[in-house]
């Protein structure tokens, strides 16, 4: 038995246990009757109990809904005043004073910690909503003296409470003033030119000089976006194309490899040195590049391993750079293969090369099952695109019979 199923079995061993010790105590546990149900305090809900009772024919269920306790009639006063205050203390919601009152007014609907009831009522509905948005219409007739009232309810007691409130216009800083002013006056040329085919624009208003210019357009924020957008969209490109290219190479040296080693053994077994069995592979490869005009990565891999020896690297060497690029298993072993084939140092090394054939005959398999696999993997945009003009050229002649 693994470790996995050992704490398995010891898991499942010590749910059962703590199971069996809940069951039993439960079971065994004497239960004390009880006499008294405790409510929730005025404000708090009701609560949901679940009990049984026992009786000579056995024990049996029972659901109960314990309502909140209900104030007696001597806390009701009290009650209310600590309503009004808390009300007193919120109802002007961002205002100030009663008698400046700019913003929306607050009306809750409820005190849930006392367990009230809030209904709002005011002189005009057209001023003060009952949710305490003021209107527009009374924005424009400010100053607006009025009174809006509270009433506390709990059950069929009610406690009223008012609030007398004056609605005024925003005071206005000079800018605001200023940019106001010089609009209207802009209006009024427009109305007084409105035949001309050009608006002069004023000199002064009063006692200000005013000078005109075109508003300057900022766009260093948008620059500034769009270049680091386009920065970061060139990195993530660049990043792209780098794993695609590494994939690529990878998908080439892996395709090259049945080839390559199938070729080496062949030249190898025909009494030929690895070296030149190498370079012959390479001068193969070269014309068939500037034949075609394309580059296989396998063999430029070898080609780079043969420029190195040319260049005075040792040929064990070369072999061993070679293995450590391609970074593939499969070349790592092929290179270990040729070292020790060039040292002698081995026997029976035709044996594994003729061995290492048939791996890599295996892989060649295998590559031609992913091509095949990749290949159907791209062809389903392609036939999700054809069934969609096939459903286009079906159902629009359908639809445009219906329609006539």
């Amino acid at each position: 038995m693994n470790k996995r199923k050992k704490w398995l079995l010891a898991g499942c061993i010590a749910v059962t246990g703590v199971t069996a010790v809940l069951w039993l105590k439960g079971y065994f546990e004497v239960k004390e009757p009880i006499r008294v149900l405790e409510r929730n305090p005025p404000g708090m809900g009701d609560k949901e109990i679940q009990m049984e009772f026992q009786t000579e024919q056995g024990r049996f269920p029972v659901n109960l809904k314990l309502a909140e306790r209900s104030y007696r009639e001597d806390e009701l006063e009290t009650i209310f005043e600590q309503g009004r205050l808390w009300l007193d203390d919120v109802w002007l919601g961002e205002n100030a004073s009663s008698q400046t009152v700019i913003h929306d007014l607050y009306f809750p609907t409820e005190i849930e910690t006392l367990g009230l009831a809030v209904r709002w009522e005011t002189e005009s509905y057209r001023w003060v909503q009952t949710d305490g948005i003021i209107t527009d219409e009374a924005r424009e007739m400010a100053p607006l003296d009025m009174t809006v009232r509270a009433v506390l309810s709990y059950g069929d007691k009610e406690r009223t409470v008012d609030y007398p409130i004056r609605i005024i216009t925003p005071e206005k800083d000079e800018k605001t003033v200023l940019q106001e002013s010089v609009t209207k006056v802009l209006e009024g040329l427009q109305s007084d030119q409105k035949t001309e085919a050009e608006l002069i624009l004023p000199e002064n208003i009063g006692e200000m000089s005013l000078t005109w210019y075109d508003r300057e357009k900022n766009i260093w924020p948008k620059v500034f976006v769009f270049g680091n957008l386009c920065l970061i969209l060139v990195y993530f490109c660049q990043e792209e194309r780098r794993m695609q290219r590494f994939k690529d190479r990878e998908d080439g040296l892996r395709q090259d490899y049945p080839e390559i080693v199938y070729r080496l053994v062949l030249l190898i077994g025909s009494g030929m040195t690895v070296r030149a069995a190498w370079e012959k592979i390479i001068s193969d490869y070269q014309r068939w590049r500037e034949r075609t005009g394309k580059n296989r990565w396998g063999y430029e891999e070898m080609e780079m391993a043969v420029r190195e020896m040319n260049y005075g690297i040792p040929e064990l060497k070369a072999y061993e750079s070679f293995g450590k690029r391609c970074g593939t298993q499969g070349y790592i072993r092929l290179s270990s293969l040729l070292i020790q084939q060039v040292k002698r140092g081995a026997r029976g090394m035709n044996q594994l090369l003729v061995q290492e054939v048939g791996e890599a005959e295996v892989l060649r398999r295998e590559n031609a099952r992913k091509s095949a696999e990749e290949a159907g993997t791209r062809l389903i945009l392609p036939m999700i695109l054809l069934m969609t003009v096939v459903f286009a050229v079906l159902m629009i002649p359908a639809f445009l019979s219906m329609n006539l």
